[in-house]
Protein backbone atom coordinates (compact mmCIF):
# COMPACT_ATOMS: atom_id res chain seq x y z
CA UNK A 1 0.00 0.00 0.00
CA UNK A 2 2.92 2.29 0.38
CA UNK A 3 3.53 4.36 3.44
CA UNK A 4 0.93 5.34 5.96
CA UNK A 5 0.44 8.95 6.83
CA UNK A 6 1.06 10.14 10.39
CA UNK A 7 -2.72 10.53 10.86
CA UNK A 8 -3.35 6.94 9.75
CA UNK A 9 -0.63 5.63 12.06
CA UNK A 10 -2.09 7.60 14.97
CA UNK A 11 -5.59 6.23 14.28
CA UNK A 12 -4.28 2.66 14.20
CA UNK A 13 -2.38 3.29 17.42
CA UNK A 14 -5.59 4.51 19.05
CA UNK A 15 -7.36 1.29 18.02
CA UNK A 16 -4.45 -0.78 19.31
CA UNK A 17 -4.58 1.07 22.65
CA UNK A 18 -8.30 0.34 22.99
CA UNK A 19 -7.67 -3.36 22.32
CA UNK A 20 -4.86 -3.48 24.90
CA UNK A 21 -7.03 -1.71 27.49
CA UNK A 22 -9.89 -4.11 26.78
CA UNK A 23 -7.57 -7.10 27.19
CA UNK A 24 -6.38 -5.82 30.57
CA UNK A 25 -9.94 -5.15 31.71
CA UNK A 26 -11.20 -8.60 30.69
CA UNK A 27 -8.20 -10.31 32.29
CA UNK A 28 -8.75 -8.44 35.57
CA UNK A 29 -12.54 -8.48 35.83
CA UNK A 30 -15.00 -11.30 35.76
CA UNK A 31 -18.73 -11.31 35.73
CA UNK A 32 -19.87 -14.15 37.92
CA UNK A 33 -23.09 -15.94 37.31
CA UNK A 34 -24.99 -13.32 39.20
CA UNK A 35 -28.50 -12.02 38.93
CA UNK A 36 -27.26 -8.51 39.71
CA UNK A 37 -28.37 -6.64 36.60
CA UNK A 38 -26.55 -3.51 37.76
CA UNK A 39 -23.27 -5.47 37.81
CA UNK A 40 -23.92 -6.70 34.27
CA UNK A 41 -24.76 -3.16 33.15
CA UNK A 42 -21.60 -1.71 34.71
CA UNK A 43 -19.43 -4.48 33.25
CA UNK A 44 -20.71 -3.95 29.70
CA UNK A 45 -20.61 -0.18 30.20
CA UNK A 46 -16.93 -0.38 31.09
CA UNK A 47 -16.26 -2.44 27.96
CA UNK A 48 -18.16 0.06 25.82
CA UNK A 49 -16.25 2.98 27.34
CA UNK A 50 -12.91 1.30 26.66
CA UNK A 51 -13.79 0.41 23.09
CA UNK A 52 -14.97 3.87 22.12
CA UNK A 53 -16.82 4.11 18.83
CA UNK A 54 -15.99 0.80 17.19
CA UNK A 55 -18.26 1.63 14.25
CA UNK A 56 -16.01 4.55 13.38
CA UNK A 57 -12.92 2.39 13.88
CA UNK A 58 -14.36 -0.25 11.59
CA UNK A 59 -15.18 2.40 8.97
CA UNK A 60 -11.64 3.75 9.19
CA UNK A 61 -10.23 0.27 8.60
CA UNK A 62 -12.57 -0.03 5.61
CA UNK A 63 -11.09 3.23 4.30
CA UNK A 64 -7.61 1.81 4.74
CA UNK A 65 -8.61 -1.30 2.76
CA UNK A 66 -10.06 0.92 0.04
CA UNK A 67 -6.89 3.03 0.01
CA UNK A 68 -4.82 -0.13 -0.46
CA UNK A 69 -7.07 -1.17 -3.36
CA UNK A 70 -6.92 2.26 -5.00
CA UNK A 71 -3.14 2.54 -4.53
CA UNK A 72 -2.76 -0.73 -6.44
CA UNK A 73 -4.77 0.70 -9.37
CA UNK A 74 -3.87 4.39 -9.40
CA UNK A 75 -1.12 6.78 -8.41
CA UNK A 76 -2.88 8.34 -5.42
CA UNK A 77 0.03 10.33 -4.06
CA UNK A 78 -0.09 11.14 -0.37
CA UNK A 79 -3.81 10.49 0.14
CA UNK A 80 -4.61 10.41 3.87
CA UNK A 81 -7.49 8.05 4.74
CA UNK A 82 -7.64 9.52 8.26
CA UNK A 83 -7.96 13.15 7.17
CA UNK A 84 -11.78 13.07 6.97
CA UNK A 85 -13.42 12.15 10.28
CA UNK A 86 -15.47 8.96 10.14
CA UNK A 87 -19.18 9.76 10.08
CA UNK A 88 -18.63 13.24 8.63
CA UNK A 89 -20.97 14.19 5.79
CA UNK A 90 -19.91 13.81 2.19
CA UNK A 91 -18.27 11.06 0.24
CA UNK A 92 -16.22 8.52 2.17
CA UNK A 93 -13.39 8.84 -0.36
CA UNK A 94 -12.73 11.75 -2.64
CA UNK A 95 -9.25 12.06 -4.07
CA UNK A 96 -7.36 13.20 -7.11
CA UNK A 97 -4.78 10.95 -8.68
CA UNK A 98 -1.35 12.32 -9.52
CA UNK A 99 -2.47 12.61 -13.16
CA UNK A 100 -5.51 14.72 -12.21
CA UNK A 101 -8.31 12.13 -12.26
CA UNK A 102 -11.03 12.37 -9.61
CA UNK A 103 -11.75 9.12 -7.76
CA UNK A 104 -14.69 8.86 -5.38
CA UNK A 105 -16.05 6.06 -3.30
CA UNK A 106 -18.47 5.01 -0.64
CA UNK A 107 -17.57 2.26 1.82
CA UNK A 108 -19.97 -0.08 3.58
CA UNK A 109 -18.89 -2.34 6.41
CA UNK A 110 -22.50 -3.48 6.70
CA UNK A 111 -23.55 -7.06 7.28
CA UNK A 112 -27.07 -7.68 5.92
CA UNK A 113 -29.75 -7.67 8.59
CA UNK A 114 -30.43 -11.31 9.41
CA UNK A 115 -34.20 -10.92 9.16
CA UNK A 116 -34.03 -10.03 5.48
CA UNK A 117 -33.75 -13.05 3.18
CA UNK A 118 -31.00 -12.32 0.66
CA UNK A 119 -31.53 -8.60 1.06
CA UNK A 120 -30.76 -5.68 3.30
CA UNK A 121 -32.90 -4.51 6.19
CA UNK A 122 -35.10 -1.43 5.71
CA UNK A 123 -32.69 0.98 7.42
CA UNK A 124 -29.75 -0.56 5.57
CA UNK A 125 -31.56 -0.03 2.25
CA UNK A 126 -32.15 3.62 3.10
CA UNK A 127 -28.49 4.11 4.04
CA UNK A 128 -27.30 2.38 0.87
CA UNK A 129 -29.65 4.53 -1.24
CA UNK A 130 -28.15 7.70 0.23
CA UNK A 131 -24.70 6.45 -0.76
CA UNK A 132 -25.94 5.47 -4.22
CA UNK A 133 -27.34 9.00 -4.64
CA UNK A 134 -24.01 10.57 -3.63
CA UNK A 135 -22.18 8.44 -6.18
CA UNK A 136 -24.75 8.96 -8.94
CA UNK A 137 -24.87 12.74 -8.60
CA UNK A 138 -21.14 13.38 -8.23
CA UNK A 139 -18.93 14.01 -11.22
CA UNK A 140 -15.81 11.84 -11.18
CA UNK A 141 -13.56 9.88 -13.50
CA UNK A 142 -13.85 6.76 -11.35
CA UNK A 143 -16.60 5.79 -8.94
CA UNK A 144 -16.49 2.93 -6.46
CA UNK A 145 -18.86 1.30 -4.02
CA UNK A 146 -16.71 -0.68 -1.60
CA UNK A 147 -18.06 -3.39 0.69
CA UNK A 148 -16.28 -5.53 3.26
CA UNK A 149 -18.72 -8.40 3.63
CA UNK A 150 -19.18 -11.18 1.08
CA UNK A 151 -22.94 -11.51 1.64
CA UNK A 152 -23.37 -7.74 1.27
CA UNK A 153 -21.40 -7.87 -1.96
CA UNK A 154 -23.64 -10.65 -3.27
CA UNK A 155 -26.81 -8.76 -2.30
CA UNK A 156 -25.57 -5.57 -3.98
CA UNK A 157 -24.59 -7.46 -7.14
CA UNK A 158 -27.92 -9.30 -7.25
CA UNK A 159 -30.34 -6.53 -6.26
CA UNK A 160 -28.78 -3.07 -6.37
CA UNK A 161 -25.96 -2.78 -8.91
CA UNK A 162 -28.46 -1.53 -11.50
CA UNK A 163 -29.10 1.51 -9.29
CA UNK A 164 -25.49 2.67 -9.62
CA UNK A 165 -24.57 2.59 -13.31
CA UNK A 166 -20.96 3.49 -13.95
CA UNK A 167 -19.97 2.59 -10.39
CA UNK A 168 -17.62 -0.31 -9.78
CA UNK A 169 -18.64 -2.51 -6.85
CA UNK A 170 -15.59 -3.90 -5.04
CA UNK A 171 -15.37 -6.53 -2.30
CA UNK A 172 -12.43 -5.51 -0.09
CA UNK A 173 -12.33 -8.68 2.03
CA UNK A 174 -13.92 -12.11 2.17
CA UNK A 175 -15.17 -11.44 5.69
CA UNK A 176 -18.21 -13.29 6.92
CA UNK A 177 -19.71 -12.75 10.34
Amino acid sequence: MGTMTPNEKAYLQRIQTHIAELRVFLNNHTLDETQDIEAWFEFLGAIRAIQGNTSNDFSFLGCMLAKRYLAARFEIGDFDAAAKPQGAPGLDLDLTTTDGKRVIGEIKTTIPYSGAKNDLGAQQKASFQKDFDKLNFAQADYKFFFVTDLKTYEVVQHRYVKLIPGVEVVLLTNMRA
